[in-house]
């Protein structure tokens, strides 16, 4: 079998041929680009008009004016901040009637070394890197969460000069078991800590005095969540008093810096769109149409290419270098809208194989074989195929059977001969034969393997009948 080669006619009119197909990509691509380049250009054209909105409101303001308005947008950011962090922090979501603590109580004794290192451990205590260490091995809090869950107690500059100095840990905890966990998770870098130090300062002794966990209600933690909400209060309660004195102008200034519902009616809006934003549209549905278009043409070339089946348009006279003794193209389908397209296109393409209706094409088929098997002189012919038995196929064979019947010529069919053994063994004795296959069932791998067979066979092939 010789290589098989594109042809690019055949191509281009198998891409044409899916012309419903490319208008559609087209319109989506189109689309898609024209939408989107509409939308940019919106957002831009509405951006410029906030801004010339908010200097023609600013120019009807007084500065009092302009600074209550600023005034109660600035409370409104923090009072957002703050509540933000009401609920994601974990010292404010603490009960400030039933707190558990645990206290670690260290001391350092130095008596070989000049310096006590104190300094230093209370140094690395207050770093992120123990706070790190806290949260992931508690992990299910954060490094904010620990910041403010633990603290270390300064005993003051003196303590270096010392030579036994202690200092405490205190770390807050929702339950006695969340609270063991951050003690455990600092006795592990305490003593992690020691060892470093050690070897960094010298020998020096680290005592844990103290590590007890208790329950109580905590009257600081308690005014502390006490007064962020009144914080809170306080300033939705300002900001709602600031905007009870707000003037119409203040108002539409308000709402167009907050972006609040009811601001879009209240902006002047433009009666048409800018021109420029229009031929924008314009080039960019234009050049989505070109892009669909290409898109879906590297789809069909791509599966083109990739096709190893045969095709009903091959020309497998030159490719396997058997006769083809007919074509017989497929019986039109339900009807499609502006199916002359399709037709002429066909005809264009190849009238010889489009021009005729299937039963023409199946006529002058067994017309055809019947002519080959008369000069050959033979009386028994078998239709050959690798594909399994179809409506066209059965149809196909009625034909020849019929044609061959009236010159005296005995027809007989097996199908699906390279996976079927009854098949298979029907082979034998066999003279000559015609193959009738089904374009796109059957791949040239297995054409090739069927010709082999056929010459292992010793069988006269009179030609090849394509059914598409």
């Amino acid at each position: 079998m010789e290589e098989r080669e594109v042809n690019l006619r055949d191509l281009i009119f198998e891409i044409l041929l899916h012309w419903r197909g490319i208008l559609l990509w087209m319109l989506i691509g189109g689309a898609l680009l024209g939408i989107s380049s509409w939308a940019a250009s919106y957002k831009a054209r509405t951006k410029r008009t906030e801004n010339a909105t908010a200097q023609q409101l600013e120019s009807q303001m007084t500065q009092s004016e302009l600074s209550a308005v600023q005034q109660a947008l600035l409370n409104e950011y923090s009072c957002e901040k703050w509540q933000a962090y009401m609920e994601s922090s974990a010292l404010m979501n603490l009960d400030a009637s039933a707190v558990y603590q645990a206290d670690l109580v260290y001391t350092i004794k130095a008596p070989e070394i000049p310096t006590n290192p104190v300094a230093v451990y209370l140094n690395l205590l207050a770093s992120n890197n123990m706070r790190q260490f806290v949260a992931d091995q508690t992990q299910a809090l954060t490094v904010s969460d620990i910041q403010e869950l633990i603290h270390v107690s300064d005993p003051g500059s003196a303590a270096q000069t010392m030579e036994n100095c202690s200092f405490s840990i205190t770390a807050l905890g929702e339950t006695k078991k969340a609270c063991g966990k951050i003690s455990k998770a600092v006795q592990k870098y305490m003593n992690d800590l020691h060892k470093q130090l050690t070897d960094t300062y010298g020998s020096h002794e680290m005592l844990l005095l103290q590590n007890n966990i208790t329950s109580a209600s905590s009257a600081s933690l308690l005014q502390e969540q006490i007064d962020m909400r009144s914080k809170i209060a306080h300033l939705n309660s300002e900001t709602a008093s600031l905007m009870e004195h707000f003037s119409e102008p203040q108002t539409r200034y308000y709402q167009l810096q907050t972006k609040k519902e009811g601001a879009s009616q209240s902006l002047p809006q433009k009666s048409a769109a800018e021109p420029g934003a229009f031929h924008a549209f314009i080039r960019a549905f234009a050049w989505g149409l070109l892009f669909g278009a290409i898109i879906y043409v590297f789809i069909l070339f791509f599966l083109y290419i990739t096709n190893n089946k045969l095709r009903y348009s091959d020309g497998c006279a030159l490719l396997c270098r058997v006769p083809v003794l007919g074509r017989i193209p497929a019986k039109p389908k339900a009807k499609k809208p502006f199916d002359a397209i399709d037709h002429w296109l066909r005809c264009q393409w190849d009238k010889g194989r489009y021009g005729i209706s299937p039963n023409q094409a199946l006529q002058l088929s067994a017309v055809a074989v019947q002519a080959a098997a008369r000069q050959k002189g033979l009386a028994c012919l078998y239709g050959i195929s690798c594909s399994p038995l179809s409506d066209a196929l059965v149809k196909i064979d009625s034909a020849l059977c019929s044609c061959l019947k009236n010159a005296q010529i005995d027809f007989q069919t097996a199908h699906n001969i390279l996976y079927d053994a009854d098949s298979l063994q029907l082979l034998c004795g066999i003279r000559a034969a015609v193959l009738i296959e089904k374009a796109g069932c059957v791949q040239y791998e297995e054409l090739l393997r069927e010709l082999e067979l056929l010459q292992r066979q010793k069988i006269e092939l009179l030609g090849l009948i394509i059914a598409e």
